[in-house]
Formats: structure tokens, sequence, C-alpha cells
């Protein structure tokens, strides 16, 4: 009897033993499991976390796309695949990019200047016939310099005038509208994309350049340039009643961006960069073929860097003028301080420049007169708060593009007038997109557009002191290549 009982006490053991070992089994797969689905999850949240952030990156990517859309440019649907100007084809547009559209029309082209329309007639007398509007100014993602701009009508139909005066060679129609008589824009939506669209599209110069929105204080301003980019004259079709007549003619300007020639979108065996450009306006504002300026101040015959010292007249001005003017001659700049207005002949204006070592200027549009220093010289732009990004697209990048040595001297809150703007403070205290709070709305832009600055002379000494020795340097150099 006693060992029955222990025998089924010993198997009651087994029993138990196995149970407790099957319960911990079923709690260490529990936990495993619980583990395993602790880490799925988790691997899914950072997914989700992805998914969201792209989808949040997408929806602001939306949202600055509408804006943007809004604000400069109204998308057409595309229902054409580009391919290359057809030369069989009377009128090509190439409407694919964002800044621009040029249109070649490859038939002998009439321009009726009273009704803004040119024509190529089709040959096939195609059914129905083609006709384009544009506007010829490489600006299109900006409403409002497309409404100052005169809109042209392509058409493959015959017009009803007659030839009054033919011409020989094609020509280039495009306006010089839209934001003329700020001198970045009549540059970067002007001459250098003419400068771009000529050297790729005609040979010798052989082109006549048929201008509308053409006031006369432009044809008298750039009157140098011209000769630069064609043998002929200049027809201002805003003026002109009678019908011209080309061979062939392109109508818009080529633009690879803000401020740039690039050679990487030439086709031609010599591509061109800024160096080129540049190369360009000295000789057509040769300083050896003019008298010194009766407008602008010169600088004295010693041995001393040539400091060219441009201050603002309206809005952006340099309060301490004098005392920064006093910090840069105890630096040991030669300085001369100038102004630019509308009348300030532009010869003049590159004999300063390009005479000068180096270049100060507040953030603005005359820091496109760093297109007149010599590469290798420096330019200084003091930038005001919260217009950093907009200096660095426009000038910065131009600088380097240039050959110039660029030092940028970033204004604080302290040295703007902003100082007491709570909006202005808040937002030069906390990281942000600048662009953001500067294009956001009008009244971002014309704040901080409108602001003075008065720089922290002592710091700002630092800056002058490594223009100074670069300026010298380059001076040097300078006159090594002359005793040659």
């Amino acid at each position: 009897m006693l060992r029955a009982s222990c025998a089924q006490i010993m198997k009651k053991k087994n029993v138990s033993t196995i149970l407790v070992v099957c319960l911990l089994l079923l709690l260490f797969f529990y936990l495993l499991n619980v583990v395993v689905l602790f880490y799925l999850l988790n691997i899914a949240r950072v997914i989700s976390r992805s998914y969201t952030t792209r989808s949040t990156t997408a929806r602001v990517l939306m949202f600055v796309e509408d804006l943007y859309t809004q604000t400069y440019i109204q998308e057409k649907p595309w229902n054409q695949v580009w391919e290359s100007p057809e030369p069989t084809w009377s009128i090509t547009c190439d409407t694919a990019h964002f800044e621009y559209d040029l249109c070649y029309l490859n038939r002998p082209t009439v321009v009726d200047p009273t009704t803004s329309t040119v024509s190529a007639v089709d040959p096939t007398n195609s059914t129905p016939p083609t006709v384009i509007k544009t506007r010829p100014y490489p600006r299109k993602g900006q409403p409002e310099a497309m409404q100052r701009t005169r809109e042209l009508t392509l058409t493959t139909s015959p017009l009803n005038a007659s030839c009054a005066v033919t011409h020989n060679s094609p020509a280039l129609i495009f306006s010089a509208g839209g934001f003329a008589g700020n001198v970045f824009h009549d540059f970067n939506e002007g001459w250098v994309p003419l400068f771009v669209t000529v050297d790729e599209h005609f040979v010798d110069r052989d082109i006549i350049l048929a201008v509308v929105d053409c006031n006369d204080w432009w044809l008298v301003k750039y009157a140098g340039l011209f000769s630069h980019f064609t043998r002929h004259p200049i027809v201002n079709l805003d003026k002109e009643t009678a019908a011209h007549c080309f061979p062939s003619a392109i109508v818009g300007l080529k633009t690879h961006g803000v401020m740039i020639v690039d050679p990487t979108l030439q086709r031609g065996p010599r591509p061109k960069t800024m160096f080129d450009f540049r190369a360009l306006l000295a000789n057509a504002y040769d300083p050896s073929l003019t008298l010194p300026s009766q407008v602008l101040p010169t600088f004295s015959s010693d041995a001393r860097p040539k400091l060219a010292f441009l201050n603002r007249m309206d809005t952006r001005k340099l309060i301490n003028e004098a005392d920064v003017r006093q910090a840069a001659e105890e630096v040991g700049f030669d300085v001369a301080v100038f102004g630019v207005t509308s009348e300030t002949p532009m010869r003049d204006l590159f004999r300063l420049v390009d005479s000068s070592h180096a270049m100060v200027a507040v953030h603005g549009a005359g820091c496109t007169h760093e297109l007149f220093l010599r590469p290798g010289s420096v330019f200084v732009q003091i930038v005001p708060i919260n217009c950093g990004w907009l200096a660095d697209m426009c000038y910065g990048k131009l600088a380097i593009r240039l050959g110039l040595e660029y030092i940028v001297y970033e204004a604080g809150i302290h040295e703007s007038t902003l100082e007491t703007d709570d909006f202005a403070v808040r937002q030069a205290m906390e990281p942000h997109d600048p662009a953001s709070s500067l294009m956001g709305n009008l009244t971002n832009w014309n704040r901080y557009m409108s602001q003075h600055v008065k720089v922290d002379v002592v710091r700002f000494k630092r800056y002058l002191k490594r223009a100074y020795e670069k300026a010298k340097l380059f001076a040097q150099k300078q006159s090594l290549y002359s005793q040659r």
C-alpha cells in the first residue's frame, strides 16, 4: 500500500512538474510575443512617423507650391512632349521652362506693330491655323511682371498688312518691360538673357533686335551696349506703325537662372560664363575711352587700395555712413562714397567701380554694379536682418561666378531700425525660414525692405580689415601685371 501511494504521489509530482514546465513555456512564449509585438509596434510607429513627416512635408510643399502658383504662376496643363525646334514647322514654341517661353518662327515673318501680331505663314495651309499668345519677358513666374509686358499674338495666318520695311537678317523680339527700371532686373531679365540667347542662336551679331515696351530712358541708359549684341539699328516696335518683314524670328529670351550664364546649358562649341559677360561690359564701357566723371567722385592718385562705397539713397540706407567711411580710411583704404540715380551714366559707374579694388554696399539693386568689379577684387555686402537668403541668391553667388573675393556682413537686430518692431524681434530670436516671413505677404516684404542699417563700427571694422588685406594683395598683383 505504501509503495502504491508513493507511486501515485510521484505520478502526481511528475504531472505537476509537466504542468509547471508547460506554464513556464507558455509564459515565455507569451512574453516573447509581447516583446516582438512591442518592437513591431515601434517599427510601425517609426514608419508611420516617416510617412506622416513625408505627408506633412508634402502638405507644406503643396501649400508653398499653391502659394507660389497663386502668387507667381498659374501652371497650364502640359499635354504635349517638347521636341527640338523643327525647321519645317512655321512656329515652334518651347514652353517647358519655369521662367521663360521661347518661340521659333522658321518661315518668313511679318510683324504688325499696330496689332501686336507676328505671322509666319504655313505653306501647307494647315487648318485650323496656329495661334499662340505670349509675353516675351523671362519672368513668367511673376504675374506682376507679366502684367507690365505687352502680349504678342503669333499666328500662321497671313496678315492684311503688307511689308513696308524688309530686313535681310532675322529678328529677336523681346520685351524691355516687366520690372525694368530696377538695375538688377534690367540685367537679370534683360541683358544677361539677351547675352545667352544671342550667343546661342545667332552668328556674328547678324540679328535685328525688335523691342516692345521700349522706353526712351532704357534706350538712352544702355545705348553703349546695343552694338555689342547687334550690327543693326534697334527696332522700337512701340513707335512703329508699318509692318516689318524678316526671313525668320525668335520671340522671347532664354535665361539660365538668377544672374547666371551656365556653360552646361549651352549648345555652342564655346560655352560662355559670367566672365564673358563681364568682358562684354568692359568692352562696351572701356574706361580708357571715357573722360573722368563729372557726376561721381574719383580716387586719389596714391597707392592705397581703392574702396568704392555705395550708399543707398532711399530704403536700407546706412545711417552711420560717415563713421563707416572713417573706419575704412583708418584701415588704409582710399574711399570714394557714391550714390546711384536713374540718371547716373553707366559709363561713369563702370569707370569708378572698375578702377576700385573693393566695393562695399548694403543689400539692394545697387549691388548689381559688382558686375563692374574686376575679377579678384573684393565685394562686401552688408545684409540687413532677414534678407540673407535674398542677398545670397541675387548677389552672393554672382560674386563667386565673377571671381570676386566675397565677404558678407550680416547685421544684427540691434543694427537695424526694426529693433523696436516686435514682429521682427521675434523672427530674429527664433529659428525660422526667412523666406517665409519675407515672402509670406506684402506687409512683411515692405517691413524688411524698408529698414535702415546702423552697423556696429567696431565689429564692422574687423570685416574692413579682412577686405583691406585682400584688396591690398589684389592691388599688388595688378601692379605686377602692369609692369610686364
